[in-house]
Formats: C-alpha cells, structure tokens, sequence
C-alpha cells in the first residue's frame, strides 16, 4: 500500500539561468508566475481533499501537505555555456493538499533554461505558523498528513531534504513572453510510493512517521520526494496541471 492518489499543488518556478546568454542586453524582460500544485500520478490510488470525493477506492488520502519552501533558482550549472543565475522570491510555508493556489510572481530576462534548484527550509522556532498549519513544522520542513484506506490517520513529519535539483527534460526550456508561467508539481504518489505501512507502529490506531518513529518509512519517503517533484508549463497561468502541460524539468 504504498501508491497515492494526491491533490495538486502547483509552484510557478521561474528563477533561471541564462544558458546562452539570457541575461545579456537586448533580451526582453518579462513578467512571469512561479506557481505550486500538488497532485498525484496514480489517481485511482490516492486521494488528495475534498477531490477525494466520490471517487473510486484508494490507499490513502492525502488531506495536507505543509512545505516550507525557500527561493526557488534556474540556473545554467549544467548548460554548455555559463549563465548567470536568476531567483524567484521564496513561498514560504503553504498547504500544497488544500486546493489553493500558491503563486509567486516575478520579472525575468527571456532564455534558455537548463537547471532548477528547489530548496526545503526547516521552519525557524520563532516563526508564527498560519492558520491551520500543525505545530509539528516547527523545526521541520515537511508534514504530509491523510488518512489510510482502513481508516488509520497518517502523518509523515521530515526535516528539509537536501535542495532538489531538476534537469531539463529535453536538454532546455526557454522563458520569455509567449511563455512566462510555470508550474512546480509535487507528485504524492511518487513521495508514498513503496511505503510499507503494513510494517508501521501504530499509536491509537496512528501512524506517526518522523525522526522518532518508524524511521525506515521516513527515510524511504525522503529518498522518493526529489523524483516526485516536476516543473511544467502553465499556459492558462491557472497554477493546474492540464491535460496539455508540458513537462520541462524534473527531480533527481
């Protein structure tokens, strides 16, 4: 019981790199959306909110998902030619399972893209949480929460992973104008795929996963969470993935 049918959250990422001199004088600047969306690969599986409803059975749903997410970059590390690197502002901590659209907006020269950086922060003790959020983000940087299919509440409380590196799909992906809007997906089936719950310790009939209990599930989740994480185009700017989007980077 490891696969997810997840709700989508979509984080617009355009903070790049200039493979071929996107940053020099002469490319057009240009206002673009880096948006967050959660969602999940196999939706028969998994269920993410209230799009859970009415559909057909699955292994868990996931009812949450809190990240705290810091500035997102593109950058030219793996291009042929240097580029400096462009940011988009950090997110911040946000529910990526509760159908809201996360978005943060920036300006940008037009280029060529080759690399993303997605960097996890661990939420700081002084911090004040926004309303909803669990007190578990303290000092954490991901708390995932759903129900099983039997009926057994879920949690999964981890701390930042390393910074999740995305490549581009096809060698490149250009910004500019015509196309200004992207969209980070995290996939929750792909972050709970292979989990054993079965083997999980339970505590009043939940399951806790965190640095203090079931450890081998957080340690498998974390080493799913850079390959259930995608960059898309986001034509429409509607911060969803569509049937159309085209995939341009992805987790490693």
């Amino acid at each position: 019981m490891g696969l997810v049918r997840a709700f989508t959250f979509s984080a617009l990422a355009v903070s790049a790199a200039a493979c071929s001199g996107g940053t020099e004088t002469g490319n057009p600047s240009f206002d673009g959306q880096l948006s967050y969306t959660g969602y999940s690969s196999e939706p028969l599986q998994i269920g993410v909110g209230a799009d859970s409803a009415g559909a057909a059975p699955e292994l868990a749903t996931v009812t949450n998902a809190w990240l705290d997410l810091d500035a997102v970059s593109f950058s030219a590390a793996t291009c042929s030619e240097a580029g400096a690197a462009l940011q988009v502002p950090a997110l911040g901590i946000g529910d990526h399972a509760a159908g809201k659209h996360n978005v943060t907006s920036f300006t940008a020269s037009a280029g060529r893209f080759c690399a993303v950086e997605l960097p996890f922060v661990n939420v700081d003790s002084n911090t004040t949480l926004p309303a909803g959020a669990p007190e578990g983000l303290i000092d954490h940087a991901l708390v995932v929460s759903g129900t099983l299919a039997d009926g057994a509440p879920f949690s999964i409380t981890s701390s930042a992973p390393q910074s999740v590196h995305l490549v581009a799909t096809n060698g490149v992906f250009e910004l500019d104008a015509a196309l200004p809007n992207t969209l980070i997906a995290f996939d929750f089936a792909a972050w709970l795929r292979d989990l054993d719950w079965a083997s999980a310790t339970r505590s009043n009939g939940a399951i806790a996963i965190s640095d203090r209990e079931n450890g081998a599930l957080l340690e498998q989740f974390r080493a799913n969470v850079p390959s259930g994480i995608e960059l898309y185009d986001d034509r429409n700017g509607d911060g969803k993935l569509d049937a159309g989007s085209q995939l341009l980077a992805h987790g490693q």
